[in-house]
């Protein structure tokens, strides 16, 4: 198989070139691993096919590799340089959408600046059905997420309102919504002592994080849920309400008063994870939610909760999530220990 280079015409320093003009085209080859890697577009999948594997019936190929010095390889996904092929998401901020996430599929370059045009992933994507939307590339607005490779491998992402279609495009929304909103919701609290602390703020944490993302955000699950395997199964749906009210009595005024040491304070935040965890009241999202309602509750008494020794790497998580299934049966030591080093004075 050849690649036949495209001939390109430019003004003055000025083109436009979409990738789905061609139906299938050499985008570019990129170092990865002391090994060269093809990239390819096409059009009828509305994919980046890496490897010539699956394109050998084709005699000759357009390429418009020659057209573009990537400096970086395709793969480092550390690069800040976009390239035609990625897999990006555009921070919208409008009341039809908030992110728009798609592939880069051409390129304007003109006095006005520079402008991807992007492909969303959704084809209900609110703007333009089924067409490319031109961006004008500024700092920190477009962000690589993926090079947009085989993406028909990827997770699927379940239903949801970030017009994500992958898992880990949903991810990067929970991500950038965790950002913005906790912090405020934290000091809110920690700020107004005349706040109270209930289930309302729980189904608030979930409502703050997933409101953007999923229709059921700060809703109670309404049916039976199991987390990783059968061997571990949650409360029945409907005990829910009548099991939150009972462990959540803990953290009215008068109990938490009652804390009049760093160790109690410990203990009653391990205790309170271990029975929402187990009594798991939401569909998606109960960590998140259970985390930052902690978070609350360490503010309120003073204290800062560093959410990254236990979830800020892989390693950490892999030891807070054994904690927490531990504490679920009544073995509190580990998890215990995890918020003793997660939580200081403000």
């Amino acid at each position: 198989m050849k690649h036949k280079k495209v001939s390109f015409l430019k003004e003055n320093g000025e083109f436009s070139l979409s990738l789905l003009s061609f139906g299938i085209v050499h985008v570019k080859k990129s170092k990865e691993h002391k090994r060269s890697v093809n990239y390819y577009w096409n059009t009828r999948t509305q994919e980046i096919i890496i490897g010539s594997g699956t394109l050998r019936n084709h005699n000759s190929i357009p390429s418009i590799a020659h057209l573009f010095n990537y400096k970086r390889s395709s793969a480092d996904l550390s690069r800040e340089e976009i390239q035609l092929g990625d897999s990006v998401c555009v921070l919208l901020n409008t009341t039809a959408a908030l992110f728009l996430f798609g592939s880069i599929v051409g390129i304007d370059k003109s006095k006005k600046g520079t402008y991807f045009h992007i492909l969303p992933h959704d084809k209900m994507f609110p703007f333009q059905l089924n067409r490319v939307i031109k961006v004008k590339h500024q700092k920190n607005n477009i962000y690589l997420l993926n090079d947009g490779a085989n993406e028909r491998h990827e997770y699927m992402a379940t239903k949801n309102l970030a017009f994500a279609k992958y898992q880990y495009q949903v991810e990067f929304v929970e991500f950038i919504i965790s950002y913005i909103k906790i912090a405020p919701l934290v000091i809110s609290y920690a700020s107004d002592k005349s706040k109270i602390i209930n289930e309302k703020t729980l189904l608030q944490c979930h409502k703050v994080l997933f409101e953007h993302i999923y229709s059921w955000a700060g809703e109670y699950r309404t049916h039976p849920v199991v987390v990783g395997d059968k061997e571990r199964p949650t409360m029945e749906h409907d005990e829910i309400r009548k099991a939150l009210k009972a462990s959540l009595r803990a953290c009215t005024k008068r109990e938490l008063e009652k804390i009049k040491s760093r160790e109690q304070l410990v203990l009653k935040l391990a205790t309170l994870h271990a029975e929402l965890a187990w009594i798991h009241p939401f569909e998606d999202g109960n960590g998140r939610s259970i985390r930052l309602f902690l978070q609350i509750v360490a503010a309120t008494m003073g204290y800062e909760f560093d959410m990254e020794k236990l979830d800020g790497s892989n390693k950490n998580k892999r030891a807070y999530h054994y904690a927490v299934r531990c504490a679920i049966h009544n073995n509190k030591r580990n998890l215990i220990a995890l918020i003793s080093r997660a939580i200081k004075e403000l």
